[in-house]
């Protein structure tokens, strides 16, 4: 992924955006939040900032600054595909697995269908950026 930083800045937004589709953040989904960066993202990302920090925790702090900023979730999802769209590289097949499961496990703390329409919006954006890097 091109500006990896930058990607896992705008995925704490998009996972944001989902766990507030139903208006409320629930306790157990920022449980799934920080329980699937900490086993599924920061555990397999080899890289770290300037200072020395796995860049996957850049998800929790944007995840925690849009809380303060309460983002439009139509416009983060919307800023998130256009970041894809031009920032996806080939090989990038299982981060993006990852970055889904994240999404899937922070919905799944609640059964609200405007997050489940949220993560397939997002699903069939990345199917299509990845697409286009094969074409």
């Amino acid at each position: 992924m091109k500006n990896l930083k930058q990607y896992y800045k705008e995925l704490g937004k998009l996972v944001y955006a989902v766990a507030i589709a139903d208006g409320i953040i629930q306790p157990e989904e920022l449980e799934n939040l920080h329980t699937t960066v900490m086993k599924e993202l920061v555990s397999k990302e080899p890289s770290s900032d300037s200072s020395g920090m796995n860049q996957a925790f850049y998800i929790d702090f944007e995840f925690e600054k849009s809380m303060d900023e309460r983002l439009d979730m139509d416009e983060t999802v919307k800023v998130f595909n256009h970041f894809i769209n031009n920032n996806v590289e080939p090989n990038d097949e299982e981060l993006i697995k990852r970055s889904l499961q994240l999404l899937k496990n922070v919905s799944d703390a609640c059964t609200d269908k405007k997050e489940k329409l949220i993560i397939t919006r997002v699903e069939r954006e990345l199917a299509e950026a990845t697409r286009n890097l094969v074409a």
